[in-house]
């Protein structure tokens, strides 16, 4: 065999290599292609069945209400600011809703952490500020929320900053849902240790009420 029909065969070679390669890489595309086409048509199939059940948004809003009342007495802000997300749900603006109740977290958290002298050292080492990020990070350091809520609850605080910078924005029915679900479980969360601190705080206020 000479240099030349050596030199053919490894350009053959290399062609039928390219060429397999090419037609690999194009079944592997056209794979990935009709697999992300069958998630989607899943998740349409999935949101077409919540927009039947016409009772969802009614059940939310009936879960915030009862939420809101649980803050009647002891921090009427925080129902103000509940009471505001059933009304925008009401008029289709979830995505103002999930904001709302981003606020209603980030506000308990403070008001929990705020004479917190772990967390203030923390925050302080950190060099961060106290936003909303940072006080669920905490909570989670602090044992109160588990690694899977910090990631959802995450999530809330991710809407309410696209919220913030982007105009009109409209999220997929999914991520609303998903979003509305999620927040309402943060504050019961939240307002489940956050409320036995406030308690734990009035006692005195009320034996010095009593002994006057």
């Amino acid at each position: 065999m000479n240099k030349n029909t050596l030199i053919i065969i490894i350009i053959i070679a290399c062609v039928l290599l390219g060429t397999g390669f090419y037609f690999t890489n194009q079944a592997l595309q056209e794979e990935k292609k009709k697999r992300k086409e069958a998630e989607q048509a899943n998740v349409r199939l999935i949101m077409d069945s919540i927009r039947r059940q016409k009772g969802f948004t009614e059940v939310v809003k009936h879960e915030l209400d009862l939420l809101s009342k649980q803050f009647e007495a002891i921090e009427p802000d925080v129902t103000s600011k509940i009471a505001n997300a059933i009304q925008l749900i009401e008029i289709n603006q979830t995505e103002n809703a999930i904001e709302d109740l981003a606020v209603v977290m980030e506000n308990l958290l403070e008001d929990y952490y705020k004479k917190d002298n772990a967390f203030v050292a923390w925050i302080k080492k950190m060099n961060k500020r106290a936003d909303l990020h940072h006080l669920l990070t905490y909570c989670n350091k602090d044992k109160k929320i588990s690694d899977v809520e910090l990631q959802f609850f995450l999530g809330v605080k991710t809407i309410r900053n696209k919220e913030d910078h982007t105009l009109n924005q409209k999220l997929d029915d999914y991520l609303n849902a998903t979003g509305l679900i999620v927040g309402i479980g943060a504050i019961v969360k939240i307002a489940s240790f956050w409320k036995e601190r406030k308690q734990l705080e009035l006692v005195p206020s009320a034996i010095l009420a009593n002994s006057n």
